[in-house]
């Protein structure tokens, strides 16, 4: 009976993949740098000569109100930075030097959120009345924390340049993760990602190979930009030839874990029993054979990434999932409610709906898409306009924030879709138009979930005949309901 026993390096990265794992879904926890960050930002604020102001929810400058979030808080960059931390120095032994590392990502998680919530604002000031996409939202997070987290990066045999293509790639990485987080069976997404990530070093196998790979990889890359399929962006990043194991992921064990990183397949009802019998394999396959993982591989001469060409392009490619559709989106023509509704503007643009026999208490928020991206979960929408949300367990389709009922639905080529799954297989093929997202909202103690949860359904088959309607509805006056839970932004 063969046997095999770990060695400290296998260990400390199966270590630092639980803390990266751990971390992301962490990343939903409370506000606990509430009572620092938010005096801190509004001190600096004023130094600058912003007149900023606390207003509970939201803080005032000039004549923006940004929404304070636990994002803006920070409690979120600082466990991506300490899970960062642990990553990039999990060939290192366990010592002074590197709890001194781990630990000074505190402070670095305090000035990077700073500067983060600072290019927000500046950017919302630029364009105002415009708001940034999710995309470009979690970009500012993911640029502010690349030179803390590379600062503690330790080069080992490896060059600056070797170094910092890993840096930059593990932080795109995990940054991309957190909004995947609350995508249906975010968990599996997550746990595949960290498996394919710490099977991610800088090769020195291959070389030719390796550039030659990178420059389709780049194509790819803009190709994903263009037809507009962002649910590859995360696929595409581990698959990244400079950091990759090319021989893993030609196995078996690195197809299924690769496949388990796809939000199409991952929120399929089977995917957790499939993709959680291919993890395990993967994992399994993994510690059997280490040795023969590309860090063990004996070293061949390394390509000097930074002294052409192909090296920059590959800097610049990690924030291609970040910022391209806000890129490709300039000049495109925002969504607005057709005239058989009666509907106001909120903020985050977006709109207040009134629909016939529509309850006073059941209100109705409509979204346009910010760019050319698919929209994102009601949790994940919602957290980026600053309300968390769970399901209610009631009824799967329902979520609450504690004091009110919500239900989402989606309207896309004329058609009427219930949930987020169909949403996606309705969205899933080159140039799709990401529709608008529907939220209904209404206060727990005015009406059960089972109540809402039906007069949602209704409400919904009247907004979706109104909106391919040729007259035009009968005038209904607005409520607060809506604006007031859903407004964020």
């Amino acid at each position: 009976m063969s046997s095999f026993s770990l060695n400290p390096r296998t260990i400390r990265t199966l270590i630092a993949a639980a803390v990266i794992a751990i971390a992301v879904n962490l990343a939903q926890s409370r506000d606990a740098l509430h009572d620092v960050t938010r005096p801190l930002v509004v001190a600096t604020l004023n130094l600058l000569g912003m007149n900023a102001a606390d207003k509970g929810p939201v803080i005032a400058v000039g004549h923006l109100e940004v929404p304070w979030t636990r994002d803006c808080a920070g409690i979120n960059l600082l466990l991506i930075l300490l899970a960062l931390a642990v990553w990039v120095n999990r060939q290192e032994k366990i010592g002074m030097r590197f709890w001194l590392r781990v630990a000074s990502m505190v402070p670095a998680a305090l000035a990077a959120n700073i500067l983060r919530v600072l290019t927000v604002i500046a950017y919302r000031k630029v364009f105002y009345p415009a708001i940034e996409s999710p995309q470009t939202h979690y970009f500012m997070g993911f640029l502010w924390m690349v030179p803390f987290v590379t600062a503690i990066t330790p080069r080992g045999q490896r060059t600056i340049s070797q170094a910092l293509l890993e840096t930059f790639h593990a932080a795109a990485v995990v940054a991309l993760l957190a909004p995947l987080s609350g995508t249906p069976n975010g968990g599996l997404i997550s746990i595949a990602a960290v498996i394919a990530l710490a099977h991610c070093r800088y090769g020195h196998d291959f070389p030719k190979l390796r550039l030659g790979l990178t420059s389709l990889w780049a194509l790819a890359g803009a190709a994903i930009a263009f037809v507009n399929l962002e649910s590859f962006w995360l696929p595409w990043l581990l698959l990244c030839p400079i950091v990759s194991d090319l021989r893993w992921l030609k196995s078996p064990a690195g197809v299924l874990v690769m496949v388990c990183t796809h939000s199409m397949f991952a929120m399929q009802s089977w995917a957790p029993a499939v993709g959680g019998l291919g993890i395990a394999y993967a994992v399994w396959i993994w510690l059997r054979h280490e040795e023969e993982t590309s860090a063990d591989a004996p070293a061949g001469p390394a390509l000097r990434w930074t002294a052409n060409l192909p090296g920059y392009a590959c800097l610049l490619c990690f924030a291609l999932p970040f910022t391209a559709s806000t890129l490709l989106s300039i000049g495109l023509k925002t969504w607005s409610p057709p005239a058989t509704m009666t509907f106001r503007p909120i903020k985050s643009q977006g709109y207040e709906i009134r629909l016939p026999g529509q309850p006073e208490n059941i209100g109705l928020a409509c979204y346009g898409p910010t760019g050319r991206d698919r929209h994102h979960t009601v949790q994940v929408c919602l957290k980026y306009r600053g309300l968390d949300v769970v399901p209610s367990g009631e009824n799967p389709d329902i979520f609450t924030d504690g004091q009110h009922w919500l239900r989402e639905f989606f309207v896309h080529d004329g058609q009427l879709l219930a949930d987020y799954p169909a949403y996606l297989r309705q969205t899933f093929r080159p140039w799709a138009d990401p529709g608008v997202h529907l939220i209904f909202v209404a206060p727990m103690d005015k009406v059960t979930s089972a109540d809402f949860a039906a007069n949602c359904r209704e409400l919904a088959k009247t907004f979706h005949t109104l909106s391919i309607a040729p007259v035009a509805a009968p005038p209904v006056p607005p409520t607060a309901t809506a604006p007031a839970v859903l407004a964020g932004n």
